[in-house]
């Protein structure tokens, strides 16, 4: 199974959208570490304390080869 396989096994197990380019306006997670090999957590901007933030996973260019 390879690296793109697995991200998607992941975020369809998690229910977490999934991404191929960055949305307007979204920014990585720095420091997150918990996301598959190959992929980058992000989110829509949003404080987290807003009640409005969303998160998603940024798939690697070099996944998608």
């Amino acid at each position: 199974m390879g690296e793109f396989d697995r991200i998607i096994e992941f975020a369809i197990r998690t229910d977490v959208e999934l991404y191929t380019a960055m949305p307007t306006g979204w920014r990585k997670i720095t420091g997150s570490m918990t996301a598959p090999r190959g992929s980058t957590w992000i989110y829509n901007g949003k404080s987290y304390f807003s009640g409005q933030r969303k998160t998603a996973l940024l798939v690697e260019k070099e996944c998608l080869k």
